[in-house]
C-alpha cells in the first residue's frame, strides 16, 4: 500500500513539474519576445513559429495562448504585415471571449483595417465601459487611444483631439511604460490626419525624448523617421536628410533590419525630390535586398513604388507602369486603401507625363475617391493640382478652377500654418540634438588625448574657422554688390520701355482726337445741327473711355471692344450709316479678363475707313476679330475697301504721311522687349482686283489679369 502511494506522489509531482517547465517554456518566450521588442521589429521575427506552436499547443493554457496571440497581433500591425494580422486574427480571435478588454482592443483595431469605421467606434466605446469598469489606468488609456483613431478615420477633428488628451491623462497615471508612447504615436498620426504638421511633430519630439528616458531604441529610431518623413511633406529635404541618417546610425547599431529598409526608401525619396537620381538608385539598391523576406507587408509595394518614380524619372514608363502594376496588386492584396491610392495617383502621373489627358484623369479620380476620408493626404491634395492641368488643357477652365482652388486651399494652410510651426520644432530639436552631440564628442576628446593636443586642437579650429568666415563674408559681399548692380540696371530698362510706352500713348490720343474734330468741323460746315448733337454725344462717351483708359499700360479686352464700338458707332454717323462692322471675340476670352494695350488696333480700324473709302464701296464692310491662338493674343482686321495700292496713289496726291501706323509698331516692339514675347504685326492685300480689301493681323502676348491658364 504505502508503495502504491509512494508511486502516485512520485507521478503527480512528475505531471506538475512538467506543467511548470510547461508554464516557464510560455513565460519565457512572452519575456524574451517583450526584451526584442524595444530593439527592432525584426528581432522576433525568428520567434513567431515557436509562438504559432504554443496558440496550437493542447498543453498552452487559453491566459496563455491569448497573451501570445496579443502580442503577435501588435508584432504584425507594427511591420505592416495586415494579411497576416487578419489571418491570425479571424483564426484566434475567439481566444479572446473570456478576455473582454483584449477582445473589445482588437475588434476595434481589425475594423479599423477593414474600413468598418462605425463597427470600430462601437468596439471602442464597449472597452471603454469594460476598462472603466476594471478601474485600470493603462486600460482606459487605451480605450480612449482606440476612440481618438475611431475618430479620426470617421474625420471629427474635435473628439479625436480630445479622446487623445484623455489617453495622454492616463497614460501618465499608469505603470506601464509604453503607454505615453503608444499615446504620442497616436496623438502624432491624428494630427498628421488633420493637415497639422507642426503639432504632430511636436508630439514625435516629445516620443523621442520619452523613449530615451525609458532607452527604447526601436521607438526613438522610429519617431526620428517619422521626423523625417514630415520633413520631406514639407520640402526641407535637407533635413529630411539629416533625420533619415541619424535614424540609420540608430538602427545599424540595433540591427533593425525592417527599420533600415524604410529608411534607405526614404533616402532614396529625398535624393530623387532633389533630381540626385545616382543616388536614389543606390539607396533603392541598399533598400530591395533589406525586405525580401518580408513580403507580406506594405514595405515592399511601398519601395516597388519608389522605384517605379525613379523609372519615370528616366523617362522608362514601359518598366514603370509594370512596377506600379505589381506594386497595386499587391496593395490590393493587403486592403491598403491608402497604398492603392498612391499607386492609382502614380499611374495617373505616369500617362500624365506622356499627355494621354483622358487615362490620366480616370487615375487621378479613382485616386481621389479613395482618400475622400484623408482630407490632408498630401496625394489627396496632389490629385487636385494635376486634374487643374489636365482640364486646362482639355480647355475646361471651371472644373480646372475649381481643382486649382482646392489645391491651393490645402496647400495654403498646410505651409502658412503648420509648415511653420513644423519648421521651428525641427530645427529647436535640430539645435539642441547637434549641441549634445557636440558636448558628447568633446568629452570623448578629453579622455583620448592629453590637454596640451587639446589646446592645440582648438586653436587651430578657431583660425581655420575665422578663416573661412572670412571667405565667406568676403564672397557674400561680393555677390550682394553684383545682385545690386543687376537688379539696378534691370529697373533702368523697365523704367525707359515704360517711358517709352507712356510716350508713345501720348502721341496716339492727340492723333485721334485731331481726327474726330476733323468729323465735327464738318458737321458745323454742313449746318446740321441734329446730326451734330447726335455726333457730340456719342463722341463725348468715347472721349470719356479714351481719357480713363489711355494711360493705362493695358486694359481688358472688354474695353477695348466697348472703345471700338463706341468708335466705330461714330464713324457710321459721320458717314450716314454707309458701312456696316462686326467685333467677335469668344466668351473664355472676356471671362479670363485678357489684357491688351490700350487703342492698339484703333489705327487699323481708322485707317480701314479713312484711307480704305468703305464710305464710297458698295457693302462696305469690316470685321474686327480677337482670339487666342498658341498661346498668344491673335487681333484680325479685315475690310472690303479700295485696297493699299490704290489708297497710296491718293495719299501720294494729298502728300498725306501716317504716323499712327509707325507708332503701333513702335507699341509692338517695346512689348516684345518688355514681356520677350513675339508680336508681330503683318498687312496685306486681300485680293488683286480694284476693290482688294486689307487684312491685318497682329499677335500680342496673351496677358491676363486673373491666373494664367496655359
Amino acid at each position: 500500500m504505502n508503495k502504491i502511494i509512494l508511486l502516485f506522489i512520485v507521478v503527480f509531482c512528475c505531471g506538475t513539474i512538467a506543467q511548470s517547465q510547461q508554464g516557464n517554456s510560455s513565460s519565457a518566450l512572452i519575456k524574451v519576445f517583450n526584451q526584442n521588442s524595444k530593439k527592432s521589429l525584426v528581432a522576433n521575427d525568428g520567434l513567431i513559429t515557436d509562438l504559432r506552436e504554443k496558440i496550437n499547443s493542447e498543453e498552452s493554457s487559453l491566459s496563455e495562448k491569448s497573451t501570445i496571440t496579443d502580442l503577435m497581433l501588435q508584432h504584425f500591425i507594427e511591420k505592416g504585415e495586415f494579411l497576416e494580422f487578419k489571418k491570425l486574427y479571424n483564426q484566434h480571435d475567439v481566444l479572446f471571449k473570456n478576455d473582454p478588454l483584449k477582445l473589445y482592443f482588437w475588434k476595434s483595431i481589425y475594423f479599423n483595417y477593414t474600413g468598418e469605421y462605425s463597427k470600430s467606434l462601437n468596439a471602442s466605446r464597449q472597452h471603454l465601459i469594460e476598462s472603466q469598469k476594471s478601474r485600470i489606468n493603462d486600460e482606459i488609456s487605451k480605450s480612449y487611444r482606440i476612440l481618438a483613431k475611431s475618430h479620426m478615420y470617421l474625420n471629427s477633428k474635435d473628439s479625436s483631439l480630445y479622446y487623445s488628451n484623455l489617453s495622454l491623462n492616463f497614460a501618465r497615471r499608469s505603470n506601464s511604460e509604453n503607454a505615453i508612447l503608444n499615446t504620442f504615436k497616436v496623438q502624432a498620426e491624428i494630427f498628421n490626419h488633420f493637415g497639422m504638421i507642426g503639432q504632430s511633430t511636436s508630439v514625435l519630439i516629445k516620443l523621442i525624448d520619452k523613449a530615451e528616458a525609458n532607452r527604447d531604441q526601436k521607438n526613438i529610431c522610429w519617431g526620428t523617421i517619422q521626423i523625417a518623413e514630415k520633413s520631406f511633406q514639407i520640402r526641407y529635404y535637407n533635413e529630411a536628410k539629416t533625420y533619415y541618417r541619424k535614424a540609420l546610425s540608430i538602427a545599424e547599431k540595433n540591427n533593425a533590419i525592417f527599420l533600415k529598409s524604410m529608411i534607405y526608401r526614404g533616402l532614396a525619396e529625398v535624393s530623387l525630390a532633389i533630381q540626385e537620381k545616382e543616388e536614389a538608385v543606390r539607396n533603392l539598391d541598399k533598400c530591395i535586398p533589406l525586405i525580401k523576406e518580408w513580403e507580406e507587408s506594405t514595405n515592399l509595394p511601398l519601395t516597388i513604388l519608389t522605384k517605379a518614380k525613379i523609372l519615370m524619372f528616366q523617362k522608362e514608363y514601359d518598366q514603370a507602369n509594370n512596377e506600379l502594376s505589381s506594386a497595386r496588386s499587391q496593395f490590393q492584396l493587403l486592403g491598403d486603401k491608402k497604398g492603392i491610392a498612391k499607386t492609382l495617383h502614380l499611374i495617373g502621373q505616369l500617362f500624365f507625363e506622356q499627355n494621354e489627358w483622358k487615362l490620366s484623369e480616370s487615375y487621378f479620380k479613382k485616386s481621389l475617391d479613395l482618400l475622400q476620408t484623408f482630407e490632408f493626404d498630401p496625394f489627396r491634395i496632389e490629385n487636385h493640382r494635376f486634374l487643374a492641368e489636365i482640364y486646362s488643357h482639355q480647355k475646361d477652365f471651371t472644373r480646372a478652377y475649381f481643382n486649382l482652388e482646392e489645391y491651393q486651399k490645402y496647400t495654403n494652410i498646410n505651409s502658412s500654418i503648420s509648415s511653420t510651426k513644423a519648421i521651428n520644432e525641427l530645427t529647436q530639436m535640430y539645435s539642441r540634438e547637434l549641441r549634445e552631440y557636440r558636448i558628447k564628442e568633446q568629452e570623448q576628446v578629453i579622455t583620448n588625448q592629453k590637454k596640451e593636443k587639446e589646446l592645440l586642437a582648438l586653436k587651430s579650429e578657431k583660425q581655420f574657422s575665422t578663416i573661412i568666415l572670412i571667405v565667406i563674408i568676403l564672397i557674400s559681399i561680393i555677390i550682394i554688390v553684383i545682385f545690386y548692380f543687376r537688379q539696378l540696371k534691370i529697373k533702368q530698362q523697365t523704367q525707359e520701355i515704360e517711358m517709352s510706352q507712356t510716350l508713345l500713348r501720348t502721341q496716339m490720343n492727340p492723333h485721334f482726337i485731331f481726327n474726330a474734330m476733323s468729323v465735327i468741323q464738318s458737321y458745323i460746315y454742313e449746318n446740321d445741327p441734329t446730326k451734330s448733337s447726335k455726333f457730340l454725344v456719342s463722341f463725348s462717351k468715347l472721349i470719356r473711355l479714351i481719357l480713363e483708359n489711355s494711360p493705362k499700360e493695358f486694359i481688358t479686352i472688354e474695353t477695348e471692344i466697348d472703345i471700338l464700338d463706341k468708335y466705330l458707332k461714330t464713324q457710321k454717323l459721320r458717314f450716314e450709316n454707309r458701312f456696316d462692322f462686326k467685333i467677335t471675340a469668344p466668351e473664355e476670352l472676356i471671362f479670363k479678363k485678357v489684357l491688351i494695350p490700350p487703342m492698339i488696333t484703333q489705327p487699323f480700324v481708322e485707317n480701314s475707313i479713312e484711307h480704305g473709302q468703305l464710305n464710297i464701296v458698295e457693302n462696305g464692310n469690316i470685321h474686327i476679330e480677337f482670339k487666342q491662338v498658341d498661346n498668344m493674343l491673335f487681333v484680325k482686321i479685315e475690310d472690303n475697301g479700295i485696297g493699299r495700292k490704290e489708297s497710296e496713289k491718293k495719299k501720294m496726291k494729298k502728300n498725306h504721311k501716317s504716323m499712327a501706323l509707325n507708332i503701333t509698331k513702335e507699341r509692338v516692339n517695346i512689348l516684345n522687349k518688355k514681356y520677350k514675347s513675339k508680336a508681330t504685326v503683318e498687312i496685306r492685300d486681300l485680293k488683286e482686283e480694284k476693290y482688294s480689301g486689307t487684312l491685318v493681323e497682329l499677335y500680342l502676348p496673351l496677358l491676363n489679369e486673373n491666373i494664367k491658364f496655359d
